[in-house]
């Protein structure tokens, strides 16, 4: 037994079947950990091949949510919980439903808030106290643009993690919570996004989203800082990716004027002009 599950001997992780979830899943499964892996298809899950405990779990239906916070998968819960699924609704505002923007609030952060309190709620019930790791993203300081609720959505569940940490600010053996920020990751996340960019600026956004993501860090350097700050034990914010996007762009966008910050971002997605596009 490692030293990592020797802390962490179980953990469930959403959205566990591809992307950054998946290399999360086998980074676990290398330290020998028991893994549930959770996802709207257990078909996904089994079509890995990872030895895991395939959930079927849909993040965006409450009842979904509420049966399995109910009627768990397992007697005991495991130790560590990353809640890593996501999806995104690309489109000028005008174009983007209320309904959709709801979803993404309930398959994000709604949902993300649920398994979270269903496992810090299980501090004294069992040998090792829980952690929890909610997968946010690098859009919480820098917003991908026309991502509305993703960026909202990401906010909101970095907001909840660092509010977590003040009542669970960690120490060894005892419980806490990861605030993990990605940047752009050479993955399908783009398949994720729903919606359409034909004019203007989305056009252009939609082609610097693309090449930033294909520009992006290995997928397979996510695990080792992930580590790292698990076994560290602390309550933190951990920023991950290339070099540029995730250390030096937050350290800049200190110390630059705001305006400036903006301007610049707005280049990096090839925006020229102030208006609309829809």
């Amino acid at each position: 037994m490692s030293d990592f599950s020797d802390r962490f001997p179980t953990a469930m992780v959403t959205g566990g079947s591809s992307g950054l979830g998946r290399i999360l899943v086998e980074g676990l499964l290398a330290e020998g950990v028991e893994v549930w892996a959770g996802s709207r298809s257990v078909a996904r899950v089994e079509a890995t091949g990872l030895p895991v405990h395939p959930v079927a779990l849909d993040l965006a239906d409450r009842e979904s949510v509420n049966r399995f916070v109910a009627t768990p998968p397992w007697e005991k819960t495991p130790v560590l919980l990353i809640n890593n699924a996501g999806f995104g609704q690309f489109g000028g505002i005008a174009s983007i439903s209320v309904d959709d923007l709801a979803g993404q609030v309930t398959a994000m952060q709604e949902s993300a808030m649920k398994l979270s309190k269903m496992f810090l709620d299980s501090v004294g019930q069992g040998s090792r106290a829980p952690a929890v790791v909610n997968v946010s993203s690098l859009s919480v300081e820098f917003p991908l643009p026309f991502l509305h609720g993703y960026n909202a959505v990401k906010a909101g569940l970095s907001g909840f993690s660092r509010s977590l940490a003040i009542e669970f600010p960690g120490g060894v053996g005892q419980p806490f919570v990861l605030d993990l920020r990605p940047g752009d990751f050479r993955t399908g996340f783009n398949d994720a996004v729903r919606g359409s960019a034909e004019q203007g600026d989305l056009a252009k956004v939609w082609e610097a989203l693309e090449h930033h993501l294909q520009q992006g860090a290995d997928p397979k350097s996510i695990w080792p800082p992930v580590r790292r700050a698990l076994l560290k034990q602390r309550s933190r914010t951990v920023r991950v990716g290339t070099f540029f996007q995730a250390k030096l762009a937050s350290v800049l966008a200190r110390l630059f004027p705001e305006d400036w910050v903006a301007m610049v971002h707005k280049r990096y997605y090839g925006i020229k002009g102030s208006g609309s596009s829809h």
